[in-house]
């Protein structure tokens, strides 16, 4: 069972990276302000996210693979 709550996290992980790399992008695109530094920090975070939300996607996929091939 954990492992379904591994990969929802997972997958909340990736929404949010997804959420702040948007954010990172939309401050660079900003042609009245452009404001690259807080940009390339926001887009160090949503990459940092990005990761970990992957990692445990790979985790649960890796557990369940696993289990089906105790089982079987």
């Amino acid at each position: 069972m954990f492992f379904w709550l591994r990969e929802i996290a997972g997958w909340a992980l990736v929404a949010i990276a997804l959420f702040l790399i948007n954010i990172g992008l939309s401050y660079v695109t900003d042609m009245q302000e452009p404001r690259v530094v807080e940009a390339a920090v926001v887009m160090f975070v949503g990459t940092s996210v990005m990761r970990a939300g992957i990692l445990l996607v790979r985790v649960s996929t890796a557990a369940r693979a696993c289990r089906l091939d105790r089982d079987a």
